[in-house]
């Protein structure tokens, strides 16, 4: 979540009237590292259990503000009415863009108080993804970017009717497929600019292809769903590859390593 959050900042930042990527990446902010944010403290709840209700603690706080930043930031319908809009620009109107560094220096970031209006979001431009998942040589990376192909494929071979475009339970469906690709994506980006261990960057890819095998399992399920696009669906039905070792590695190193770490303040 940090990964994405601080790439869509650095977009954001670099962001001109002929570089507009942002505004596709900071609704999957709004929308998707806000949803996260929730997921992970409902998991966690279900293992410090009862001390989540406890007065006073910092998990009793985090089960209840947490909830909020996905309603503040705008509904996730809402973001991914939006999203959605940006689906043909990212997979086929590709432009060369310089590269974009870390952008976390004082500046003044004048774009961002002049953007002008916000209408041909269709039209905005992406660099190619495909050579930052290629930067990538890990088994998870592999069987995600898999699952890309077929995505793109769906929206090539079977693509969406006039009569889906109008259904938000189908869009919600083929919009949370997309923003995973995208989200997937600016992981990439900052896990190479921050240095991040190539084992927990697998084993967050071990999450991302369940997660992509999740929501195409419920999109075979809408009822608008043709038999053209339902059988795309179960080809992104994939497991990860999975690696004990690795996920020991990320467990010890990454996660076990944070106890008694946090302190709350007086």
């Amino acid at each position: 979540m940090k990964l994405v959050a601080l790439r869509a900042a650095d977009y954001m930042r670099v962001a001109s009237p002929d570089d507009r990527r942002y505004l596709l990446y900071n609704p999957i902010v709004k929308m998707k590292v806000t949803t996260q944010g929730e997921e992970v403290i409902d998991l966690l709840w279900n293992v410090v259990a009862a001390k989540g209700f406890e007065k006073d603690m910092y998990f009793e706080m985090a089960t209840r503000d947490i909830r909020a930043l996905p309603k503040l930031e705008g509904t996730v319908h809402v973001n991914i009415a939006l999203i959605v809009k940006f689906i043909a620009g990212y997979f086929f109107n590709h432009a060369p863009f310089p590269p974009v560094p870390r952008r976390d220096q004082a500046a003044n970031d004048d774009f961002l108080f002049d953007q002008g209006p916000a209408r041909g979001l269709g039209k905005i431009a992406f660099h190619d993804y495909a050579p930052v998942f290629a930067g990538y040589p890990l088994p998870n990376v592999a069987v995600f970017g898999e699952q890309i192909a077929v995505f793109r494929e769906l929206m090539t071979a079977a693509t969406p009717d006039e009569t889906q475009q109008k259904d938000i339970d189908f869009l919600m469906a083929l919009g949370e497929i997309f923003v995973l690709v995208v989200y997937a994506q600016l992981v990439l980006e900052n896990a190479r600019l921050y240095a991040v261990d190539d084992g927990l960057v697998d084993q967050i890819f071990d999450c991302l292809v369940r997660d992509v095998a999740r929501f195409a399992l419920e999109l075979y399920g809408k009822p608008t769903t043709t038999p053209a696009q339902m059988e795309h669906c179960l080809r992104m039905i994939r497991k990860p590859v999975a690696d004990p070792a690795r996920y020991e590695r990320v467990w010890q190193d990454h996660v076990y390593a944070l106890k008694g770490a946090y302190q709350m303040t007086e």
